[in-house]
């Protein structure tokens, strides 16, 4: 295996000394990429020279370090020259020229080398059943981590800068629901990995849906990643939300692609604002690892021509976990893809929203609590902020569901709640509008009659319910999406 990219000895000599001159490629190369035997034992020596002094060696200090380390035999004195005489036609380069040509140049050594490693690796690793799947993981981790070249490295930000201070990066998406909002502090940002947690079909899917069709109305680009149901049924769920179709009868409906198509024009014509893209991808259970998604993700940014603002992962428990695919362990499975998937939302600058189950205490509940998330410290010490979907069944009797805030890193309205309604019909989730925020710290409401306005007194005097009932703030994305709906909704 070779990679010389059309480079010759001079050539090389060249990029050795412009590599030299920047500390972001210092610190990105290795001896290793060089094919010149000298070249690789000088780039060692001056690479730890220019990292420890900002500044590559000159010809006389190079030549002093050789002597030090014993070199000289190797590297006498005319080779140095040599290769200082070429660092003088460096000059003669185009600087835009030379760092088009040398960091591929080093993207395509240092894959050189991955590729090496991981033959490699195959050879040494005796291949079997039982191991065939994690070996499988193993190099295609090692082919997505160790190809990364990174020539923009970040060195954070100074906090005695003002702008430092600016939360530019942090701008808010509207979730769609006044209370979530309110507890998100206006909603997803980019980077952030919110969890929905809630029993077994009670409702985690459809509330995810509504989520990502709120999304869409408010003219965000949305993925929807499916593990559980197959695209066609996401697509029909979605599209009785959007489109105002009945779910009893979409599938028929769907047939009549004439009047579907109709339909889909009169809701962006009429939408408040352009509808964003919706994707819908579907995956096996089990089949599908955070590389996978990425991967994805990336490559359908890239057909399309988009950048996805929030995706939708339909849900944490059943995806792949790549860096332990065999394990039994639950808590490290969970929490290993909790991780990766809040990394993945950093690194791809997208607002990752997935869910996850209860354990079988907390099933048909008419409350949730931090004890109810089968790998709460997996889930609590990586999400950025955990809510509950609460119901039980005589609580779907009355088409009724509370939403409840169980951890939050950006607000202090951990367990306080707010009730929603569905409308089975449609599958659509709405805020009730008139009912205010319970503190749950203070008391549990009764479930008799929803008419009347619940009294909500907050106990925390962190906390913006400290004494009082609080209506949750309704944004103007928020009012987006109810005029929306309101649009939407045929009579």
């Amino acid at each position: 295996m070779s990679s010389e990219v059309g480079i010759n000895s001079y050539q090389e000599i060249v990029f050795y000394h412009y590599i030299l001159g920047d500390m972001m490629l210092t610190s990105n190369t290795k001896s290793e990429y060089f094919s010149s035997p000298i070249l690789k034992e000088l780039f060692d020596i001056s690479k730890e020279h220019t990292l420890k002094y900002k500044s590559p060696p000159s010809k006389e200090q190079l030549s002093e370090i050789v002597r030090i380390k014993g070199a000289a035999s190797k590297i006498n004195e005319d080779i140095i020259t040599t290769i200082y005489n070429t660092k003088e036609k460096l000059a003669e380069y185009d600087s835009e020229w030379l760092d088009n040509n040398v960091k591929p140049w080093l993207q395509v050594r240092n894959l050189d080398s991955v590729m090496r490693k991981a033959i490699s690796y195959m050879k040494m690793t005796k291949i079997t059943p039982e191991n065939a799947s994690e070996t499988v993981e193993t190099i295609r981790g090692m082919l997505l981590t160790e190809t990364a070249l990174n020539f923009d490295f970040n060195i954070g930000s100074d906090f005695f800068n003002p702008a430092s201070h600016l939360q530019t990066r942090l701008d808010r998406t509207s979730t769609g629901y006044s209370y979530m909002d309110t507890c998100l502090k206006g909603g997803f940002w980019k980077g952030s990995l919110i969890v929905i947690l809630s029993g077994p079909k009670a409702g985690k899917s459809t509330f995810l849906g509504n989520l990502a069709a709120n999304s869409v109305q408010l003219g965000h680009n949305t993925a929807y990643i499916s593990f559980e149901l197959q695209e066609e049924l996401v697509n029909m769920r979605l599209g009785s939300n959007l489109l105002n179709i009945k779910l009893d009868t979409y599938e028929e409906t769907a047939k009549d692609q004439v009047f579907l198509r109709e339909r889909m024009t009169s809701v962006k014509q009429n939408s408040i604002v352009p509808l964003g893209a919706l994707h819908v991808k579907e995956f096996a259970a089990s089949t599908c690892s955070t590389v996978d998604l990425r991967n994805y993700l990336k490559k359908t940014e890239e057909i399309l021509g988009i950048h996805f603002d929030t995706v939708f992962v339909d849900y944490i428990n059943i995806m792949k976990n790549w860096r332990n695919p065999n394990t039994e362990n639950s808590y490290m499975k969970i929490k290993q893809i909790a991780e990766d998937l809040r990394a993945m939302a950093i690194e791809g600058q997208w607002a990752i929203v997935s869910a996850t189950q209860t354990g079988k205490q907390a099933w048909d509940t008419n409350d949730l609590v931090i004890s109810n998330v089968s790998e709460s410290a997996a889930l609590l010490h990586t999400v950025d902020a955990l809510f509950g979907l609460i119901t039980n069944p005589e609580m779907k009797a009355r088409n009724e569901y509370f939403v409840k805030c169980l951890a939050n890193r950006v607000a202090g309205f951990e367990n306080t709640r707010k009730r929603y309604t569905i409308d089975w019909n449609y599958a659509r989730i709405d805020e009730d509008r008139n009912s205010p925020i319970q503190d749950m710290d203070f008391s549990i409401p009764q479930f008799g009659n929803h008419n009347q306005n619940h009294t909500s007194y907050g106990n925390n005097p962190g906390s913006s319910t400290y004494g009082k009932s609080m209506q949750p703030e309704e944004t103007d994305e928020y009012r987006k999406i109810a005029e929306t709906k309101d649009l939407f909704t045929t009579k």
